[in-house]
């Protein structure tokens, strides 16, 4: 059934005058003056407002107490809403019609539009003007709530009335509103380096004046509150404290205008008075329509406006620089001005002001949601550009935590981290790179650590069932990195394992979480995540394979080095040795000792001039080289061919003279070389060219093989004649051919390239 309200036009009032007659035909009024018009009380009202209060009122009638309400209400809301339809649909018809006319003409549509607002306020005000006139005691059109019901009914009809010309163009002016704010400001920067933007809030909500508040509009309240608390929404005295919490500390920093300030175009300043009156008018336009409930969702606008900027060429990738700071900044400027405008007012000051906070904190995280879902489809990268990226790693840290959007930064990372990393393409040194990048920025992100969690655990599920090379992946990035590796630990914090880890002798992590059990390793990563170094090792299970490879791997090193010059090795394997107990690279110091100590000897064995200059030798203590005990484990005195390999016969002469200084230097002991370690440098001479190779012992031996190219020979030819296994002789060719000096012809034999 309908309401009265939802009755047509030519029934609404009509009916309601029946009623009323009725009545008072029954009290006995019989005079035959017809009741008035809307249109008569609105012109009463305007230009003789005493007529409605002297004897001879138009409405006299109505004062009576002891009419009915209900009746006396739904009369004048009656012919109230009659008046107001009329007027108003034919404002709107005939605005729509110069809309379309002039609809490219932006400067006409915005004035245009700005004498509708008024004329449709000016309508909705006549149907209230009677009202607001003092009536006897008991008089039915003095009752308070017929002023809120002929309110309540004048916004409804009128909202029904507009149509999505009216809507859009709305939203299009409140735009412009924004766009004159930024107008004059930006009319400010031609005079001032460092112009104020006080002078841009509406007075009915600046509670404080220039300096002051612009401190107050940048400082963040939200920083210290309980976490169930609902930040747009907070009570007066929590605003109050945040406010002056917020007093006791240092300006915001200032940052530069161009880094916050979009490109453009020089506007016409020329008329800033010009700009300052589009201004009032739209402070009027905003109270006329928030009186009229048609505000826009100034949100929804502020949604739109915040994507455009954050997909601009200047700021799309930009992950070295802070967005939330630089958006901030801009938001504070430039938006807060214009918020303070658009929402609706009481006359009390200070509510006008905690309103206005709670809006700005509104806007502050429309910005963190828009910056986070900007930034998180490129997780992945700015991990992997970490540390040049920590601004942005810093940006996802606000606003993860203030929007609660930690769960989903993690369900994105895992999926990332899925597809993009944890299969077989992925090199182990990559993979435990972006694993480290990864712990450090989600310790950065969360600082409780639990984000991490799932992360870990993804990572080491896929490597303990699909990757056997992480060991290796982990001692090349340790050693690749260097002192880097080292110094991205958060304020040098070293982690140090302890025995129990390296032995893998912890208890096994199960599906069933103790409560306490899981807040120690909440604990314990939170400091292990602190050290990069210590995450990577972290990898390797048990950690002990990880120490006995840097063994392995320093060891392969050592026995490259042309100048016995360790000071590298040193330093890096004591850093290293930070993070583990005491004793538990010994292996490695003894290598260390071993060079250190042969280069004294092979200077002092070199003071014979009949020794060859370029060859010099490492003594390797056997029970601590890798290996080092494998090639000859018997006392015989055929020390020359211990290895398999048969070297150039040159050399022989070279070995033996060394051997000979050597028991005249330490009369005690005798040599076991071993042929295949260490390393050869040697010059190939070609017919245009000498080209300088450093290479291993076999590969050195085999090319001595290719005198010329009239020397061919297949591979299990150069296995016989070097005494080396078919396996090596393939690897030293694949040097040799990788390098352009020897290739395979289709017979099956290697031959060089060139003489």
């Amino acid at each position: 059934m309908l309401s009265m309200y939802q009755f047509p036009k030519q029934t609404r009032a009509l009916d309601a005058i029946k009623r009323l007659k009725i009545f008072l035909e029954i009290q006995g009024n019989t005079e035959k003056e017809p009741l008035p018009t809307m249109s008569k009380i609105v012109d009463y009202c305007i230009k003789y407002p005493r007529l409605l209060r002297i004897r001879d009122s138009p409405l006299k009638v109505l004062h009576d107490p002891s009419l009915p309400y209900v009746v006396v209400h739904d009369w004048y809301i009656g012919i109230a809403l009659d008046y107001l339809e009329a007027s108003v649909v034919v404002l709107l018809e005939q605005w729509e019609k110069d809309f379309k006319k002039k609809r490219h003409a932006p400067e006409l549509i915005s004035e245009q539009f700005v004498r509708l607002v008024d004329d449709i306020y000016k309508c909705y005000e006549h149907t209230g003007l009677a009202l607001k006139m003092p009536f006897p005691e008991g008089s039915p059109l003095g009752a308070a709530e017929l002023k809120d019901k002929v309110k309540y009914a004048s916004i409804a009809l009128i909202k029904d009335k507009t149509t999505h010309f009216f809507t859009d163009t709305t939203k299009s002016f409140y735009e412009e509103g924004l766009k004159t704010i930024e107008i004059l400001f930006r009319a400010r920067l031609k005079t001032e380096e460092n112009p104020s933007f006080a002078y841009l809030f509406s007075p009915g909500v600046a509670k404080y004046k220039d300096q002051e508040l612009e401190f107050h509009v940048q400082s963040i309240l939200d920083s210290n509150l309980p976490g169930l608390v609902d930040v747009f929404n907070l009570p007066d005295d929590m605003l109050e404290d945040a406010c002056n919490e917020i007093s006791k500390k240092k300006k915001p920093k200032n940052i530069s205008i161009d880094s916050w300030m979009d490109p453009t175009e020089d506007e016409d300043y020329e008329s800033v008075e010009k700009h300052e009156s589009k201004l009032q008018d739209f402070s009027d336009v905003c109270v006329k329509l928030n009186a009229l409930s048609l505000t826009p969702d100034w949100t929804a606008i502020l949604v739109e406006i915040i994507k455009k900027r954050l997909h601009s060429q200047k700021w799309i990738d930009k992950w070295d620089e802070s967005m939330v700071t630089i958006q901030l900044k801009w938001l504070h400027v430039l938006i807060l001005p214009w918020i303070s405008y658009v929402l609706p007012k009481v006359e009390d000051i200070n509510a006008n002001w905690n309103d206005f906070l709670r809006q700005k904190m509104k806007a502050e995280h429309i910005l963190y949601e828009n910056i986070y879902q900007t930034r998180i489809p490129h997780i992945f990268d700015i991990i992997e550009d970490y540390p040049s990226t920590s601004e942005a790693i810093l940006d996802f840290h606000i606003t993860a935590t203030k929007r609660g959007l930690l769960e989903d930064l993690k369900e994105k990372l895992i999926q990332e981290l899925q597809v993009r990393l944890l299969h077989q393409g992925a090199a182990a040194a990559r993979l435990l790179n972006h694993y480290s990048n990864c712990t450090q920025c989600l310790c950065i992100i969360d600082p409780s650590c639990k984000t991490m969690v799932p992360i870990i655990h993804l990572v080491e599920d896929y490597v303990k069932q699909y990757r056997n090379d992480i060991i290796d992946g982990a001692v090349e990035l340790v050693r690749g990195q260097g002192d880097d590796a080292f110094q991205n630990t958060e304020n040098g914090y070293v982690y140090v394992f302890k025995q129990s880890e390296i032995n893998d002798e912890e208890a096994p992590r199960t599906g069933i979480v103790i409560e306490e059990d899981e807040t120690a390793m909440l604990r314990k990563l939170q400091e292990k995540s602190r050290d990069p170094v210590a995450m990577i090792i972290s990898m390797c299970n048990p950690i002990q394979k990880f120490i006995e490879r840097y063994g392995d791997i320093l060891a392969e090193a050592l026995l490259q080095l042309t100048d016995y010059d360790t000071d590298k090795e040193v330093q890096r394997l004591e850093l290293l040795k930070k993070n583990f107990p005491a004793d538990a690279f010994t292996k490695c110091d003894v290598m260390l000792r071993d060079v250190d100590s042969s280069k004294r000897l092979d200077r002092q064995i070199h003071e014979n001039p009949e020794i060859d200059s370029t060859f010099h030798t490492v003594l390797l203590s056997r029970l601590y080289w890798p290996d080092a005990d494998d090639e000859d484990n018997d006392d015989s005195e055929d020390d020359l061919n211990v290895s398999g390999l048969q070297l150039w016969p040159r050399y022989e002469s070279t070995l033996e003279k060394y051997e000979e200084e050597y028991k005249s230097v330490r009369a005690s002991r005798k040599l076991k070389y071993l042929h295949n370690k260490g390393s050869v440098v040697l010059q190939l001479e070609f017919k245009d060219r000498v080209e300088t190779f450093k290479t291993s012992p076999e590969a050195a031996t085999i090319i001595s093989l290719f005198e010329t190219k009239d020397n061919q020979f297949t591979k299990n030819e150069i296995a016989e004649k070097v005494g080396l296994s078919k396996q090596k002789v393939i690897e030293a060719l694949e040097f040799w051919a990788e390098k352009n000096v020897i290739e395979l012809l289709a017979n099956g034999n290697f031959v060089l390239l060139e003489d």
